[in-house]
């Protein structure tokens, strides 16, 4: 299982990872929403290593990985006027789930 869990943290923080530096490259100067995600991606790949590594921090971390990355990404689609709900809804059940994991492992 806890491989499971590392899995989808590394697919949704390299995901997210990926769209937060694509933004920074289309963009004329550093969007926040963009610095944001991408230290929400490093708080959970930090999350896995220390689930690996059976430290105590790796709830923490996950927790405030994801709420960057969800956060991030509301904020962005909020600048943009393209807010895409159903988007959104499935980033945060799938933070929710990670939370989960981590809490459970």
């Amino acid at each position: 299982m806890q491989v499971i869990l590392c899995i989808v943290t590394v697919l949704f923080s390299g995901l997210s990872l990926i769209a937060a530096v694509s933004q920074i490259i289309k963009s004329e100067k550093k969007p926040a929403s963009a610095l944001m995600m991408i230290t929400g991606s490093l708080l959970l790949i930090a999350a896995m290593a220390c689930n690996m590594a059976g430290e105590q921090w790796d709830l923490i971390l996950a927790f405030l990985g994801c709420a960057a990355v969800c956060a991030a990404a509301i904020l962005n689609g909020i600048k943009g006027e393209r807010l895409h709900i159903q988007h959104h809804i499935i980033r945060i059940a799938l933070s929710i789930i990670l939370i989960i994991g981590f809490a459970v492992l």
